[in-house]
């Protein structure tokens, strides 16, 4: 099984547990509809950077789990990510993603939600097999409804051209940045170490903020080849990312004009044109140096090296 654009190819233990994690995700999808089971391989193997499962891995060297524990908790965390994924392209009407049809494009809307929900279901099974409490997941963080909670902020400002950089932030610390906090500091919490808790989790919120400012900054720095997605998808289904939001603040009246006479492509052309990108990637990297201050307060050693290298590359990816 490939990862992602070779995204790990310099870190080859890591890079090897990743591929383990991989297979124990497909080892626990044994559901008997061929098309359910179809489709959930599918998403498996268009493959994904695994970076929320890697952050976990190297999180938990900093804690005395098993083998088999951190393991278990790295594709549990990647197969809720998969079907949070799989649930946002049937709401989206997404045709696309990682470059390929996706599921509900493929097989319909239907055996996608089933999919979807399948996914969590694995995750309660692969949790209780390793003596996993799943309260784990969102003890004293209660990740998963502040990532709903994300979702349904995006969701309410849906064509929503008053909406302000905060109301951004606060959607995509849900939408992105609790998932990347949980897998920061899941490990740590049933370790009962509550300082390293405490300081994984901001460290895998602001990491999460960060590469989510990043992916919306190369929805518009990048080609639909490139990207794997369509260009311009999210501005027509009304979801106002931070290009957006820094075009609107340069030139609200002619920016809004545009947008709701629906020409995108000159939408597309004032952003590239002016400082909204550059902004954007000002403002990842505001995050990325927040997560960089902290992990440098991480216990000294071969895992927080591998943090900051990957949180730093993280920032100046163009995929």
């Amino acid at each position: 099984m490939d990862l992602k654009n070779n995204f790990w190819k310099d870190y080859p233990e890591l890079e090897k547990e990743l591929v383990q994690v991989q297979q124990l995700m497909k080892s626990h999808v044994t559901i008997k509809n061929s098309d359910v089971k179809s489709a959930i391989f599918d998403i498996f193997n268009a493959g994904g950077k695994m970076l929320r499962p890697a952050y976990l891995l190297l999180f938990s060297g900093f804690t005395d789990l098993s083998e088999s524990e951190r393991l278990a908790l790295a594709a549990s965390v990647e197969m809720m990510h998969t079907a949070t994924l799989v649930h946002d392209d049937v709401i989206d009407h997404a045709d696309t993603r990682r470059g390929v049809a996706t599921l509900s494009a493929k097989y319909g809307p239907e055996i996608a939600v089933y999919a979807g929900d399948y996914l969590f279901i694995a995750v309660f099974r692969l949790m209780s097999e390793h003596s996993l409490e799943l309260s784990n997941l969102t003890k004293n963080i209660g990740s998963i409804e502040r990532l709903l909670g994300g979702e349904l902020g995006q969701l309410n400002h849906h064509f929503n051209l008053q909406q302000t950089l905060d109301d951004y932030i606060e959607n995509i610390s849900g939408k992105t940045g609790e998932l990347f906090a949980l897998s920061a500091s899941v490990a740590p919490l049933i370790s009962k170490n509550n300082t390293l808790t405490k300081r994984a989790y901001k460290i895998g919120m602001n990491i999460g903020i960060s590469f989510q400012i990043m992916d919306d900054y190369l929805d518009y720095a990048s080609t639909a080849q490139t990207l794997g997605k369509p260009v311009l998808e999210d501005i027509k289904q009304g979801i106002y990312s931070a290009p957006v939001l820094f075009a609107l603040q340069e030139n609200n009246a002619l920016v809004s004009e545009l947008i709701k006479n629906e020409k995108f492509d000159e939408v597309y052309d004032f952003i590239k044109t002016s400082d909204a990108l550059e902004k954007t990637k000002a403002l990842a990297k505001s995050y990325t140096l927040s997560a960089l201050n902290l992990i440098d307060k991480l216990p000294k050693g071969k895992n927080r090296e591998l943090i900051a290298e990957i949180t730093r590359k993280l920032l100046e990816r163009t995929l």
